[in-house]
């Protein structure tokens, strides 16, 4: 399965092509993309910070039709709070990840590569943006 970071979808909205490829890509497959609840809620913010809270409406629309949004549960808070733990990841950051291990994601597709490039031990492949 693959997980969809917040910073994928801010690729999508700059035009990065590997990220519309790989949307497509994953658009055209038999399984869908896990997005986090939060992610929407990063990207709802990020659309209203730029004046333009209809696109992020929009996006949000589309991400819901073409991926499984999964909500947090305590499963997964208690999953983030574990690996937040002595790590330099925002707890936000932790959650998601938590989301994408507890759904049986083994690839991320992110731009966080800050955050994100010390989780490798994982068994999780990043494709970073």
């Amino acid at each position: 399965m693959v997980g969809l970071d917040t910073g994928f979808f801010v690729g999508l909205m700059k035009a990065d092509q590997r990220a519309i490829t790989a949307w497509q890509a994953l658009s055209a497959g038999d399984s869908l993309p896990v997005v986090s609840v939060l992610t929407l809620g990063e990207l709802l913010y990020i659309s209203f910070r730029t004046g333009k809270p209809e696109i992020g409406k929009e996006m949000l629309h589309s991400i819901a039709s073409a991926a499984q949004v999964v909500d947090v549960t305590r499963q997964i808070v208690e999953k983030a709070a574990a690996l937040k733990a002595g790590r330099m990841i925002p707890y936000v950051d932790s959650i998601i990840l938590a989301t994408f291990m507890q759904t049986g994601c083994n690839e991320i597709h992110t731009s966080d590569r800050n955050h994100f490039s010390e989780m490798k031990n994982k068994g999780l492949a990043f494709i970073f943006y």
